[in-house]
């Protein structure tokens, strides 16, 4: 969900035209982070993705307040009360878009916070996945959709797309605390697949629901992984790389993960060795290569860099630079 730990996008775009798509890793100018402008707020769970000549973000934006670790202030995703934008040629600068989704009005399933967003642009249309948070804390997937995402003015609200419904779901209803967050949607084999972390019978799971279109309706398939022990895993991702399928996402209480398969659906089998975890929030494919975005430090910023990949190993195991890796902080939601 909402600030799980992990997520990649699987999304095949046509990317701006820059002269560094041939060679990121040696042709981009830079690297920079983007902060939100208000240094009273934080950034978490966000999605990355291109359009025309431009790269843009979207991302949870949360209010701090007093009774931090130390005397600082600390933020709460129930906080998320906005989705806000940005937008960059070249990694180096960031104009910053407004707000791009606030609360819904009162009794709408938005009307408490804003949770989640993931993008997926189809033809001139970018639509907009996120999850909508009542004041009980019940959580559903919503959808805004675009025709110009530079506009923050443009975006369109759809309402409710998805609520949990297979066989043994638990999803008590828009009365009380209910699982359905951190969308991400997969375009496979002429379908598109909707990924969501909820609950069942079996405790925490990652599902997945199948449409035709991406306006819905979405069918819930069920469950495509289970943790143990009620182990909830937030933010889902699954990436297609190098012939096999990756699914990234948080183990609540015990941080990030990364399992692979032969197929975007398992069965995943976790990589071979314990201390290979997953490392980002979104992933976002170029064309050549794929580029990574994660939070630093506890939201003030979120980074960028290139992702490699360790070919000498079956499957390739996802690296990420050192830096990174000590730098991302990737807090998660988790159900009281």
């Amino acid at each position: 969900m909402a600030g799980g730990f992990l997520v990649l996008v699987l999304l095949v775009v046509l990317m701006p035209r820059v002269a560094w798509q041939q060679d990121p890793y040696a042709l981009l100018p830079c690297y920079d982070p983007w902060s939100p402008p208000d240094p009273d707020t934080r950034v978490k769970d966000h999605t990355l993705f291109a359009y025309q000549d431009a790269f843009y973000l979207v991302t949870m934006v949360e209010t701090t307040k007093p009774g931090g670790q130390g005397g600082q202030n600390e933020s709460d995703e129930r906080d998320s009360k906005m989705l806000a934008g940005a937008r960059t040629e070249d990694f180096c600068t960031w104009e910053y878009l407004g707000v791009v989704l606030s609360l819904g009005d009162t009794g709408e399933a938005d009307e408490a916070a804003l949770w989640a967003p993931y993008v997926v642009q189809e033809s001139e249309t970018t639509y907009l996945f996120y999850t909508g948070v009542n004041r009980h804390l019940s959580q559903s997937i919503m959808l805004a959709t675009s025709t110009d995402p530079g506009d923050p003015q443009n975006w369109v609200r759809r309402g409710v797309v998805f609520r949990p419904h297979h066989d043994g779901m638990i999803y008590a209803g828009t009365e009380s605390w209910s699982d359905a967050r951190d969308p991400m949607v997969l375009s496979y084999q002429g379908r598109y697949y909707l990924y969501y972390t909820g609950r069942d019978v079996d405790g925490g799971i990652v599902g997945v629901a199948m449409a035709e279109t991406l306006d819905g309706p979405w069918q819930d398939l069920g469950a495509v992984l289970r943790t143990p022990h009620d182990i909830m895993p937030e933010s889902p991702f699954v990436v297609e790389a190098h012939g096999f399928f990756y699914l990234f996402y948080n183990a609540a209480h015990i941080g990030e993960r990364w399992q692979w398969g032969p197929s975007p659906f398992g069965p995943w089998q976790p990589p071979p060795t314990e201390e290979e975890t997953g490392w980002a929030y979104d992933f976002l494919f170029t064309g050549v290569t794929w580029l990574a975005s994660y939070v630093i430090g506890d939201g003030q910023r979120i980074g960028f860099a290139p992702v490699s990949w360790d070919t000498s190993c079956t499957p390739p195991r996802p690296l990420a630079p050192q830096e990174v890796a000590q730098k991302v902080f990737l807090p998660m939601i988790v159900r009281e």
